[in-house]
């Protein structure tokens, strides 16, 4: 396979095993046909993914019907205050994990770097939480939801640092491990939600789910990451303050991503203390979030990739990011027509009628999904380029656009201000990210070609739902199908994609 950037610095590390007929991770990172392994890990990644999001959705049905929209909406409000948490202590320790693995040499480095990555994981998410918790208590939330703050954040804190111990999979591209991690983690969830339901649970049993769930994947992990991997957390005073510098403008960058919509989600609950319109708002972003973790666990894949081209390779790093944001792109464009046009029938079978008020909501709230996965993209580059300063103003933008739209929308529409906020915020961050790659040097590399191909499958798929007088869910189908047909027409897929998806189809059977 010829494509640009296939030859890399070689290193006198980069022939050293870690075992028989095992090479280097940076040798695997910089081989030629490392754009394979990466749609394969990518494909491993996105069935895990589905088979996840079939299992959470059925537990949304569970407890969108089980709690209501009122106690769904403290339930949503509860969840988005602890996904802010996990996202600052989170996003950042992930993506510097991924990064600084890539490019130690020696089994002996990785480990001393993964021992300082859990043991700073433990002291933020630690801290992280008792701020939650302080927070809850300080905005007047009600007694269960201080109280389920607390328990469901204790579960989410032992989730994080059980990430940090499966970093090393990541790095080695070991993504069916980390996609079966993934799905055994919602199988838990799940079965705990289904016995508190079953057993008519409060609220406060509903979040005891997720510290179930935590302290079951924390045990399962030496069967997941093999005992070999397994290192102790340590806490060097050097290493920790290195550590902490490279991973606080990642953390705070990587975590606005996830925080838009629940940032809004705590505006709500502050600017409009009526119940009804903040579980309209909690309900869309439920069924948002179904999909906030594809990019993740899309970039998880490449993260390693874009490192080792940003240090080797600014040909390799220019096309990788190209046919990234293209690959994001063909994504969220795709989540935004299924989810526009199909919004009322998928309302209709994860809640009922009570909950049809929502469907407005997220008409408006998918098109932000767009931009959400096209931004993964950008600031994966800049995160492998270590360009912290870009990535620091870009996020001050995002913050302030956040604030401000959600600040001037919410008091005057409520829900649906809440969701033209976060829409019109992201697209800000959006445009703050590419003037932060072309200062980066990438603007040659990003062609607007691809983007544009993809737009126009996009736009007749949307005109037919909006247009079409037939029934929402036929509506939703026909729209889907005719973006997928236009988008592979019209060339908007990557090429190593179509290419993979070429083989497949040929395959005989």
């Amino acid at each position: 396979m010829s494509r640009p950037g296939t030859q890399t610095r070689q290193s006198p590390g980069d022939d050293a095993t870690d075992g028989p007929g095992q090479r280097e991770d940076s040798d695997i990172l910089g081989d030629a046909d490392v754009a394979s392994r990466v749609v394969k890990g990518g494909i491993q990644r996105a069935g895990g993914f589905v088979a996840l999001n079939l299992i959470t959705a059925g537990a949304a049905v569970l407890l969108l019907r089980y709690l209501g929209v009122d106690r769904y909406g403290r339930y949503g409000t509860v969840m988005a205050l602890l996904a802010i948490v996990q996202g600052v202590t989170d996003a950042g320790l992930s993506l510097t994990g991924s990064r600084e693995l890539s490019v130690r040499r020696t089994d002996a480095e990785r480990r001393e770097v993964l021992s300082h990555l859990i043991g700073l994981r433990i002291i933020l998410s630690a801290v992280g939480l008792v701020l939650a918790v302080g927070f809850a208590a300080a905005a007047g939330y009600s007694r269960v939801m201080v109280e389920g703050t607390a328990v469901a954040g204790t579960g989410i804190l032992v989730l994080s640092i059980q990430s940090s111990v499966l970093l090393p999979l990541t790095v080695e591209l070991q993504n069916w491990r980390l996609a079966l991690n993934d799905f055994l983690r919602q199988v838990v969830l799940v079965a705990c939600f289904v016995a508190f339901v079953l057993a008519h649970g409060s609220l406060l049993s509903i979040f005891l789910a997720q510290l179930i769930a935590g302290l079951a994947m924390l045990v399962l992990t030496p069967a997941l990451v093999g005992r070999h991997r397994l290192v102790r957390p340590r806490w060097t005073r050097s290493e920790m303050r290195a550590l902490t510098g490279r991973t606080l403008p990642l953390a705070i960058s990587g975590a606005l991503i996830a925080m838009y919509f629940r940032v809004i989600v705590i505006l709500i609950s502050l600017l409009d203390h009526s119940a009804r319109q903040i579980g309209y708002y909690v309900t869309s972003e439920r069924i948002i979030e179904l999909f906030l973790n594809l990019p993740t666990i899309l970039i998880a894949v490449v993260m390693p990739v874009i490192t080792i081209s940003a240090r080797d390779n600014h040909a390799r790093l220019g096309y990788v990011t190209l046919r990234m944001t293209q690959m994001m792109a063909v994504v969220g464009v795709l989540l935004a027509v299924v989810l526009h046009t199909g919004a009322r029938p998928i309302l209709l079978v994860l809640g009922g009628h009570q909950y049809l008020g929502a469907g407005t909501v997220l008409e408006i709230q998918c098109f932000a999904l767009i931009t959400v996965f096209i931004t993964s993209a950008w600031m994966t580059t800049l995160i492998g380029m270590r360009r912290t300063r870009l990535l620091i103003t870009t996020t001050a933008v995002g913050v302030i656009a956040v604030l401000g739209c959600g600040f001037a929308l919410i008091p005057p529409f409520g829900a649906n201000g809440g969701a033209y906020a976060a829409v019109a915020a992201d697209v800000i961050f959006c445009i703050a990210m590419y003037g932060a790659l072309v200062r980066a040097g990438l603007r040659s590399q990003l062609a607007a070609g691809p983007l544009l191909r993809i737009a126009a499958a996009a736009i007749p798929a949307f005109a037919l739902g909006a247009l079409s007088p037939l029934p929402a869910i036929v509506n939703c189908l026909l729209a889907t199908a005719l973006y997928l047909l236009l988008v592979v027409v019209l060339r908007g897929l990557p090429p190593e994609l179509e290419s993979r998806l070429r083989g497949l189809v040929r395959r005989p059977a």
